[in-house]
């Protein structure tokens, strides 16, 4: 069975790192980009099962921004996307959840709890689909 693979879009290289070793270690295909556009690129190349994006990102679009994007593309349809963010969670949630957002998790966070409830939210999305 092939792993399962991550994408994590952020602009700090140490969360993402932390991210990329904690989810490696659970045996999964990781791959990370520092801004919207880069992440784009990397979407449409390795096709993840769960993509990690952070709402503020430099250049030219947000993290929501992409969301809307990829959503009205057809490409969320797959995907479980996890939101995360430095800013006020409750100002965020229903922004993110509109674009199409599978959850939302504020920083600063535990990685092992973080990788929990990425675990928990696909154990629960297999369930609906069985």
């Amino acid at each position: 069975m092939p792993a399962n693979k991550v994408l994590i879009i952020d602009d700090d290289a140490l969360l993402r790192k932390m991210l990329e070793m904690t989810f490696l270690e659970r045996g999964w295909d990781t791959t990370s980009a520092p801004d919207a556009e880069k992440g784009l690129e990397m979407i449409n190349a390795i096709k993840p099962e769960v993509l990690v994006l952070d709402i503020f990102l430099p250049g030219k679009w947000s993290g929501i921004d992409l969301l809307r994007l990829l959503k009205a593309n057809g490409k969320l349809a797959e995907m479980t996307v996890v939101m995360v963010t430095a800013g006020d969670p409750a100002r965020y949630l229903n922004p993110c959840r509109e674009a199409g957002a599978s959850i939302l998790i504020p920083k600063p966070f535990s990685p092992k709890a973080f990788i929990h409830q990425v675990e928990s939210l696909l154990n629960g999305k297999d369930e609906k689909n069985e």
